[in-house]
């Protein structure tokens, strides 16, 4: 194993894969869980060594990164909660985390019909297809084998403002409310109907705050989330006085009619969460920003914010009007830039040595940097034998999670390397990554100018 890189173990669920795979840094399988759906897309491992993970359920929701249910297996596989929420008018989709008291936070969307929409103020050229689907956040407490109880609920269409249509209760001055979601923004056009578009989600104990990622506006907000669901609908109440309103948005300042487009720092961006206490960065942010319409060309980065703060949890707009910071503590971007990029998915998360695990979604490849910028490890997914997956299918993975071998929920696991056949590429080097990326899809091809570049 490199010196550079950290042992442990990584979690990957492929997209169109109906396993879940836990990989040492080798490359190796060490342990399986197997569902009856594909990835629908998060998983995610837990100190009592269960294994939760979303499903999709239909092909035919009305946005890309649609699930339907969450389930929970223990660590022999076998299934011992199952909570669907998926039907014509609301489904789960993207992303969740748990909760510590146990709950499951996920993001679900709800479709607001034509009239609905108009009677709220949206814009009818904006309603193309007679619907608008909105997201909302929704906790439920496992109740049983199926069962669950929503005890929390945050509405986006309950938070916006909006100065197309006079005498509505939403109508207002865009630019005097960053607090509230301009219902008729479009960021992202060519996703029109997906309203907001959230695609992640993450909980901070120590403030009881909410992070997402909203990529059709290429924003990550925050959202109080010790409100009751009455105070989340409206504007005051909760630990920080404002109800269920944004308390901090960063990314891009034109939602908020505070700048322009050339001021947009995110594009369609995934994965926003806190770096956990204890790591470097630890407080900060960490956002893949996937860079489909950037101006400056598509290629991809990852940013660590320091979010400025008036104290844990009180943000501030800054003298311009915006909410800081003005720059990223850090950032990730290829030597050649183009040459790493992602459309969709991908993520990323802070190692205990100051490296930074990244997942280039849509290629299914995890690419681990240094703080200097350097490649400590390449993995992919292109490797994995998918077994329930027809040959050739999309490996694509929305994010993969690292952990430590000394991880709660691996003590006293069999944590026995498969084949490596079976396992995906894993591979160490200290070149560019887009050396290391194009030649780990060479060894794909047998190329044996990759095999010897990659040779022990």
């Amino acid at each position: 194993m490199s010196e550079s890189v950290l042992s442990g173990y990584v979690l990957v669920a492929p997209q169109e894969s109906t396993f879940t795979y836990l990989v040492d840094r080798g490359g190796a399988v060490v342990h399986t869980w197997k569902s009856d759906f594909n990835a629908g897309l998060t998983a995610t491992l837990t100190e009592d060594g269960h294994l939760f993970r979303a499903g999709k359920v239909a092909n035919d929701h009305y946005i890309h990164g649609s699930g339907g249910v969450i389930e929970e297996y223990d660590w022999d596989g076998n299934l011992v909660w199952q909570y669907f929420y998926n039907d014509a008018e609301e489904f789960q989709h993207h992303d969740f985390t748990v909760l510590p008291n146990g709950n499951v936070l996920f993001i679900a969307a709800e479709i607001i019909t034509a009239d609905e929409a108009l009677a709220l103020g949206r814009d009818p050229a904006k309603l193309r297809d007679g619907y608008l689907v909105a997201d909302k956040l929704v906790e439920v407490k496992p109740d049983g084998l199926s069962g669950g109880e929503v005890v929390w609920e945050w509405r986006a269409i309950d938070h916006i403002v909006q100065d197309v249509t006079p005498g509505k209760g939403t109508y207002g001055n865009v630019a005097a409310h960053p607090e509230l979601v301009d219902f008729n923004y479009e960021g992202r056009p060519s996703f029109p109907d997906g309203w907001t578009h959230m695609n992640s989600v993450d909980y901070d104990e120590d403030t009881g705050q909410v992070l997402v990622s909203v990529r059709n506006y290429n924003e990550i907000w925050i959202i109080d989330h010790t409100t009751t669901t009455a105070e989340a609908a409206g504007h005051t109440g909760g630990d920080w006085g404002h109800g269920g309103d944004l308390l901090y948005r960063w990314g891009n300042p034109e939602a908020y009619r505070a700048g322009t487009r050339a001021d947009r720092e995110l594009n369609g961006q995934h994965d926003a969460k806190w770096i956990d206490d204890g790591l470097p960065g630890a407080g900060n942010i960490l956002v893949f920003d996937n860079g489909a319409e950037r101006l400056g060309g598509k290629y991809s980065r990852v940013l660590e914010l320091a979010v400025p703060t008036a104290g844990d949890g009180i943000y501030y707009l800054s003298s311009d009007g915006t909410y800081g910071p003005a720059e990223a503590s850090w950032s990730y971007t290829a030597q050649t830039p183009t040459t790493y990029y992602s459309a969709r998915m991908s993520g990323a998360q802070r190692l205990p040595d100051g490296n930074t695990l990244t997942t280039v979604g849509d290629a299914g490849t995890l690419v681990e940097v240094t703080p200097e910028g350097d490649t400590a490890w390449v993995y992919d997914a292109d490797r994995t034998v998918l077994e329930g997956a027809a040959p050739g299918s999309e490996t694509s993975v929305f994010y993969a999670s690292w952990y430590p071998e000394d991880y709660a929920g691996l003590a006293g696991k069999a944590l026995i390397p498969q084949d490596a056949t079976l396992g995906m590429l894993a591979r160490y080097a200290t070149n560019a990554v887009e050396t290391t990326l194009g030649t780990s899809k060479a060894l794909m091809a047998g190329s044996p100018a990759a095999l010897a570049a990659f040779s022990a």
